[in-house]
């Protein structure tokens, strides 16, 4: 998947270059070796930003930046009712009040949704594109009017874009995956991009235990104004992650042009529904959704896939993941959320999800399997009826 297909013998070389120097340093704070400020520099360079931050993971990646944008106890943070679940357990974990609302037709936050759960104590907005842009313009815009920070969750879409605009570079602060079903693959990893300073210093000491790894000074006298966590990134993995990003456009642009072929194959067919898009052009590429007359045919056509040698990329496999119907075990924690039927909450978002296919785009995919992926396509939307 993506830059998972394709690490060898670069990603080794960096590896190498880093242990061969006299002194190496496993994180970015000491002396030595800076492969992580490096990766870190070259991310920013690449996607247009002032600052970049990288992290362990993805999920410590938007955990830090809603620290960063000052996320606190209270706080009510409008998201969207599809997503892995990391950003909401995010949003939980520093008190704050996680707000799913649901989707529109590109299954990406409804503005209109959005704009109908602010309430007094919304802080945040973060959207979430899942492999493509949900309507940023009109995001960007209710944000400005209501005084509320816009945040980009934006680890399925590394490399997308909205308008000629790179994802994560729309919204105050945003956040990126690495780990084997993004874009870049570093095995765990995340980042954080930003063009405001006051949110990049905390974000970065967030991740580093408070410090706030002023100049000048040694570690162990380096002051604090809040309480963080460890979530560095290590100079191996940084080592990994500039090695993909030389891949990057590379990625992208096989993906694009495999996801093409697939789509324009399968257009014709009557009975699915091609996800629209708000802009299509900027979307990644590395992932088709469509969907189907209902729950009962998107299970069905699932089986045939399978049985055909393709699996389905969260819809329908890893629905329970990715929705927040069914997250019990976390938003039964809060009052609003307690004893309700979660289900309810959001059902045009689950019978979307349901009646929806969601295909992996390798970047490796020769013409013959192209060809089979499409074959499979066809022949399940025949069966389907």
């Amino acid at each position: 998947m993506a830059g998972a297909e394709l690490i060898g013998r670069e990603e080794l070389a960096e590896i190498q270059e880093l242990f061969s120097r006299e002194k190496v340093n496993l994180y970015r704070y000491g002396g030595g070796n800076y492969k992580t400020r490096e990766f870190e520099e070259k991310f920013a360079a690449w996607i247009g930003v002032k600052y970049a931050h990288a992290v362990s993971s993805g999920t410590a990646a938007i955990h830090c930046a809603l620290a960063g944008a000052g996320i606190a106890p209270g706080d009510e943070v409008i998201t969207t009712a599809w997503t892995f679940i990391a950003p909401v357990e995010a949003i939980s974990a520093l008190g704050a009040v996680p707000v799913p609302v649901e989707l529109d037709e590109t299954y990406h936050l409804d503005p209109l949704e959005v704009e109908k759960a602010i309430t007094p104590a919304t802080k945040a907005v973060v959207a979430i594109p899942m492999w493509a842009s949900p309507k940023m313009d009109e995001l960007s815009a209710l944000c400005r009017e209501r005084g509320l920070i816009l945040i980009e969750d934006a680890a399925q879409a590394l490399g997308a874009s909205y308008k000629g605009q790179k994802l994560g570079t729309i919204g105050s602060v945003a956040s990126f995956s690495f780990d084997a079903g993004k874009t870049l693959h570093t095995g765990e990893g995340g980042i954080i991009v930003t063009n405001d300073k006051e949110i990049y210093d905390r974000a970065a000491e967030f991740s580093d235990h408070g410090h706030m790894h002023l100049p000048g000074l040694p570690r162990g006298k380096d002051p604090r104004r809040s309480k963080g966590l460890n979530l560095r990134l290590s100079e191996v993995t940084a080592a990994i992650g500039l090695a993909q990003l030389a891949k990057i456009d590379t990625i992208l642009s096989m993906s694009r042009e495999n996801k093409k072929k697939i789509k324009e194959a399968i257009r014709h067919l009557d009975n699915i529904i091609l996800r629209p898009f708000s802009d299509e052009a900027g979307s990644q590429g590395d992932t088709l959704i469509f969907r189907v007359r209902d729950r009962e045919a998107a299970l069905q056509f699932e089986a045939h896939l399978t049985e055909h040698g393709f699996g389905t990329k969260i819809l329908p496999e890893a629905l329970d993941w990715h929705y927040a119907g069914v997250w019990g075990h976390l938003l039964g924690e809060y009052d609003r959320y307690r004893g309700l039927d979660l289900e309810a909450l959001w059902p045009k978002t689950g019978i979307m999800l349901r009646s929806s296919i969601c295909l992996n785009i390798p970047v490796l995919m020769d013409g013959e399997t192209i060809e089979r992926v499409i074959n499979a396509i066809v022949s399940g939307a025949e069966k389907i009826g």
